[in-house]
């Protein structure tokens, strides 16, 4: 088994993914994040996120291209900080750094509010009032960052699967 690593970090806006990505990176690796994008290479202001949905395939491109060079210069562990569900962006990475080698696990926050809103996705259909409450919170919480409005924080609730694996991904039919 291979000692290079890759985690996908995978979660809900505002959940502590960046914060734990940036924990799993004081080794000596390196976290990569779309929404940086909007920080470096939009607008003028560095500390000012700049999001623009006609940029996001650019962005995505950009980040997939930072995580190429991160494993020609071998480095570990890579964390991959989006919310990488079950899509063929996610299988993207996972199937490069496994052809090039590397390990992947899925990693979630560690946050408490992330462990209580993951215990609630559990069960979606009895928790729908609690759900609604943390996508309020959650979409306020990123309003000084990510500006994620609770509706699309709530469609991605309702998409969220609970038993997602590396091998899901990788196995992903994209028909």
């Amino acid at each position: 088994m291979s000692n290079r690593i890759v985690y996908l970090m995978r979660g809900l806006p505002s959940c502590g993914k960046s914060y734990t990505a940036r924990k799993l990176a004081e080794s000596g690796g390196v976290a990569l994040e779309t929404d940086e994008y909007f920080y470096t290479h939009v607008g003028d202001d560095p500390s000012r996120y700049d999001y623009s949905e006609a940029l996001l395939p650019a962005a995505r491109r950009w980040n997939f291209q930072r995580f190429q060079a991160a494993i020609a210069q071998a480095i570990s562990p890579i964390i991959v900080d989006r919310g990488n569900g079950l899509n063929a962006e996610t299988q993207e990475y996972a199937k490069f750094a496994v052809e090039s080698g590397y390990r992947v696990e899925l990693r979630e926050p560690e946050s408490e509010w992330w462990l209580e809103i993951r215990s609630l996705l559990q069960n979606k259909s009895a928790n729908h009032a609690e759900l609604d409450q943390w996508a309020a919170r959650l979409a306020a919480q990123s309003r000084t960052t990510h500006r994620v409005p609770a509706s699309t924080i709530r469609r991605w609730m309702q998409a969220w699967r609970s038993d997602l694996t590396v091998e899901h991904i990788l196995n992903y039919n994209l028909t």
